[in-house]
């Protein structure tokens, strides 16, 4: 182009995807941003950002890439990596921006975004199972099911609550990921910068 400027060109929403890794950095099990950058890369996957150490990554999808198979093949490249099996859970920037506005519960959201969490799924939990779900018998929680994610806010922070992601996990019969309403809009805006 004349002048040497950058052609830009625009990625459809649903083709950034928001992918989030299962159960790493604690209790030994570590996977640093830079394997998750690599093993993103190595599967041609591009504009990888990571998010903090705990296993969150925007990226562009490899043209050829299949929709279905893009978390477990990146669960396996960073098995590859790490010598750990690390599940792997993604979201579309779509999917993403509609769990930001479907939050139920917007005055945590904005007062005490630290206590909210999202818990993504790898499907929708029984509805069935969820409406009998009764966060109290853990605490003071608050818990609202939403399709394939849980809003879960800690009015005393999450350290010390009964109300664990093993035991939300085992009500929701899923395997699912937690995090919180800051990490959630970081993440937001990282995918939001990928779309141009």
């Amino acid at each position: 182009m004349a002048g040497g400027a950058r052609q830009r060109h625009s990625v459809s929403v649903v083709d950034v995807l928001v992918t989030l890794l299962r159960a790493v950095n604690v209790g030994g099990r570590a996977v640093r941003s830079a394997d998750l950058r690599g093993a993103a890369t190595e599967l041609g996957h591009s504009r990888v950002a990571t998010y903090a150490a705990s296993g969150n990554a925007v990226l562009v999808p490899a043209p050829d890439a299949d929709p279905a198979t893009i978390a477990p093949r990146l669960s396996r490249a960073l098995g590859r990596r790490v010598g750990l099996s690390v599940p792997v859970l993604t979201r579309t920037a779509d999917e993403w921006d509609r769990l930001v506005a479907d939050v139920p519960c917007p005055e945590h959201a904005a007062d005490d975004p630290s206590r909210l969490t999202v818990v993504v799924w790898d499907g929708p939990p029984d509805p069935d199972v969820t409406a009998a779900f009764d966060p109290s018998r853990y605490g003071e929680e608050e818990v609202s099911w939403h399709g394939s994610e849980a809003y879960v806010y800690y009015p005393h922070g999450i350290g010390r609550s009964r109300l664990t992601l093993d035991v939300l996990s085992r009500e929701a019969g899923r395997v699912g990921t937690a995090r919180n309403w800051r990490t959630v809009l970081a993440l937001q805006a990282l995918a939001a910068e990928r779309r141009s």
